[in-house]
């Protein structure tokens, strides 16, 4: 099982040569235009929620100090400012933890209209097969892909506070959180990609994922790439949103060769 899924890793990395070749030899490079707008509009929301969420954590936590200690200790005196500065850059990184978290959910949710078409431009592509344009299934498969982002991002939440708590336990329980956090999280952004390909051949959740769990290893493959591309300081939201346009052509190519590999095998 091990085996198979360090197989299926591998494969998973090196998909990305071949979604790179593939956007480049059908001229479908031109959607990393997309990310490129995207960006400029999430530096703005992100700018905004951050200023304005952290502000309103700053202020409750101070209130709710207030409250505890007394106004009058700390009103105006030098404690005061001290607690005060201590929340205030306290209420700024957590928020920006959240983001670095939770960002490239926000990419996939909002460039999925993006993704759903490229997904089916690429299969159709692939297999030879013309996918009609209807306005509706668009919408619906939009939709799905806002809904698996959210699932992702509870069970993700769920999983990486457990592994926080483990974290305390020296040592073992260190390293089993760090690599446990990639694993877990690489999995669900390469369940996302993966996904859209899985709706547009009228898999339902369910059946999404345990068909992705089958194929794990190709799930954290992928979605490793993306999540390493977040970690780069300061410019690694702005890289991993042209990347997710080379990690769902990734995903796409995979997951329509193993429907391919499927369908040769029943009919052998």
């Amino acid at each position: 099982m091990m085996k198979n899924y360090f197989t299926q890793f591998i494969k998973g990395i090196f998909s990305y040569k071949e979604a790179m070749v593939f956007l480049f030899n059908n001229k479908l490079l031109y959607f990393l235009i997309f990310p490129i707008l995207f960006n400029f509009f999430l530096s703005s929301l992100v700018f905004y929620f951050l200023e304005m969420g952290s502000d309103y954590l700053h202020d409750r936590l101070l209130f709710l100090i207030n409250s505890m200690l007394g106004t009058v200790v700390l009103n105006g005196g030098v404690i005061s400012k001290v607690i005060s500065i201590s929340l205030w850059i306290f209420s700024k990184i957590f928020f920006l933890f959240l983001f670095l978290i939770f960002s490239g959910y926000i990419t996939i949710i909002i460039l999925s209209p993006i993704f759903t078409f490229l997904s089916e431009k690429i299969a159709s592509i692939k297999t030879g097969h013309n996918y009609s344009f209807k306005l509706l299934q668009f919408f619906k498969d939009v939709f799905r892909a806002g809904v698996i982002a959210i699932r992702n991002i509870f069970i993700q939440f769920i999983l990486m506070l457990l592994f926080l708590l483990l974290g305390f336990v020296p040592l073992i329980g260190w390293t089993i959180s760090i690599f446990g956090n990639a694993i877990v999280t690489s999995y669900f952004y390469g369940f996302s990609f993966m996904d859209f390909s899985n709706e547009r051949n009228k898999r339902s959740i369910k059946e999404s994922v345990n068909f992705i769990r089958k194929n794990g290893g190709i799930a954290i493959g992928i979605g490793l790439m993306f999540y390493c591309c977040l970690l780069i300081p300061l410019v690694g939201s702005f890289l991993a949103s042209l990347l997710s346009i080379i990690s769902l052509t990734a995903a796409t190519l995979s997951v329509e060769e193993m429907n391919i590999n499927s369908t040769d095998l029943q009919s052998s």
